[in-house]
């Protein structure tokens, strides 16, 4: 059975809800039989996941946190994989990387080099958040508008089906979301709304878009 990665580091606001609404993931493919190694807060540090992605070769990656368009962070924003520097560490694989801007530079390169395929976003990944609930993210309705989407987009992955088809449910729950907002009552729609539209537009695959986990 192949063997999934996730980094999940926890310091920041954001990446604390990243880490939260992961955490189904990580028990989703627990129970798909996959073997997981699941770095998480502290352990989401480059001497980690640098000896997971040599000694074991994961078939799935997924990143959580910051980054730009030629680097993925993790805990405390340091960085894990660098364009250029050590991005064939990623050769083999499939990569998620919910951060900023990672699939407009590193993405095309570590293609280029080996990974079977990177999915991610071209431009910052927007999260807007509820501050009422900050001490409770799973109950954030706003950012469940946010990162519901991105975890579908894995589940689907992690079930077997083809990358492009992941990424397509991925566009329809945004799609859905979007529509839903545009006839709500609520005097944030209006707000909330640019930045759904941002993720949708800058969500991409580079590399084989038919490609699998299994």
């Amino acid at each position: 059975m192949s063997i999934i990665l996730f980094s999940r580091p926890s310091h920041d606001d954001i990446t604390s809800y990243l880490y939260l609404y992961s955490r189904s993931l990580v028990n989703l493919a627990k129970e798909k039989g996959y073997i997981v190694s699941n770095q998480e807060r502290g352990d989401a540090n480059k001497k980690n996941i640098s000896s997971v992605l040599t000694k074991k070769s994961p078939k799935f990656i997924m990143f959580n946190g910051h980054g730009d368009e030629t680097k993925i962070c993790g805990h405390h924003d340091e960085t894990l994989i660098e364009a250029n520097i050590n991005h064939k560490l990623l050769n083999g694989s499939i990569v998620y990387c919910l951060s900023c801007s990672s699939a407009c530079t590193l993405g095309p390169i570590s293609v280029k080099d080996g990974t079977i395929a990177f999915i991610g976003y071209e431009d910052d990944f927007a999260l807007v958040t509820d501050v009422r609930y900050e001490a409770t993210p799973l109950k954030d309705k706003t950012a469940k508008l946010f990162l519901e989407p991105s975890n579908l987009l894995v589940q689907s992955i992690l079930k077997g089906n083809n990358l492009l088809d992941s990424l397509n449910k991925c566009r329809d729950k945004m799609e859905d979301n979007i529509s839903k907002l545009k006839t709500s009552s609520d005097p944030e729609a209006v707000d909330i709304l640019p930045w759904l539209y941002y993720n949708h537009i800058g969500l991409v695959i580079h590399g084989d878009e038919q490609a699998r986990v299994e």
